[in-house]
Parts: structure tokens; C-alpha cells; sequence
């Protein structure tokens, strides 16, 4: 019997670099992600501080046309958090199908490396009984020759 070979190596290799690439994918869609929730939470952070800083000078005297400014650079912050939340979401929505592309890519890997060791304890088990073989022919030679 000839040495252990599983005709589905090149199967098993190509599975691994795909879920390789799969992993590069998920790895970029989470970083893309993790930046577009730091632009949301930069634009929150200078709206409130806006909001704020607003909310000090109507302490004080204030220009009627600052506070105009304010309210108007503030709607417009507002407005680009919402812009930014629907970035967000896509992005969480991207992020999700890498993740489910990956998970399906680890199974295919996992289902033949399951098949690739099922065959080497096939082969393993084949073996053994070939040389269970030689061995009872050899005992069965020495009994016939006394």
C-alpha cells in the first residue's frame, strides 16, 4: 500500500486561502467600521460641545444674530449625524455579511480537513490490517514448516 494521499488536497488548500481572504475582508469591513462610529461620535461630541458652549453665552450677553449662527451650525452638525448614522449602518450591515462570508468559508474548510481525517483513519486502518495480514501469513508459514 502506498503512502497517505487525500485526492482533495487541492480543494483543501484553495478552501484555506479563500477563508484566508475572507478573513482579510472581515478584518478590513470591522476597521472601516470602527472608523465611521469614531466620525459619528466626533460629530455628537462637537455638537454637544456647541450645544454647551451656546448654553454659556445665553448666560451672558449674547447677539441675537450669534445665536442664530450657533443654532444653524448646530441643526447642520445634526444633520450630519444622521448622514453619518446611516454610514454607520451600512457599514454594520457590511461588516455582518464578511462575518457570515467567513463563518461559511471556516465550515467548507472544516467539512474536508473532517473528511481528510476520516480518510487518514481509513488508511491508517487499512494498514494495520495489511500488516495484521503479513504478520498471521508469517506465524502461519513457521507453524506449517515445524
Amino acid at each position: 500500500m502506498g503512502r497517505f494521499q487525500f485526492r482533495m488536497d487541492n480543494i483543501l488548500s484553495l478552501r484555506q486561502k479563500l477563508e484566508d481572504k475572507k478573513k482579510q475582508e472581515y478584518g478590513e469591513a470591522n476597521r472601516k467600521l470602527q472608523i465611521e462610529k469614531q466620525k459619528k461620535q466626533k460629530l455628537i461630541d462637537e455638537t454637544t460641545f456647541f450645544s454647551n458652549h451656546l448654553c454659556e453665552k445665553m448666560k451672558d450677553q449674547i447677539v441675537p444674530s450669534e445665536i442664530i449662527s450657533y443654532n444653524q451650525y448646530l441643526k447642520v452638525l445634526r444633520r450630519k449625524t444622521v448622514e453619518q448614522d446611516k454610514v454607520v449602518q451600512k457599514a454594520v450591515n457590511n461588516t455582518e455579511k464578511k462575518r457570515e462570508e467567513l463563518l461559511e468559508a471556516v465550515k467548507q474548510r472544516k467539512m474536508l480537513e473532517s473528511l481528510k481525517e476520516k480518510r487518514w483513519i481509513e488508511y491508517k486502518e487499512e494498514l494495520n490490517r495489511e500488516e495484521q495480514k503479513i504478520i498471521d501469513e508469517i506465524v502461519s508459514f513457521k507453524s506449517k514448516s515445524r
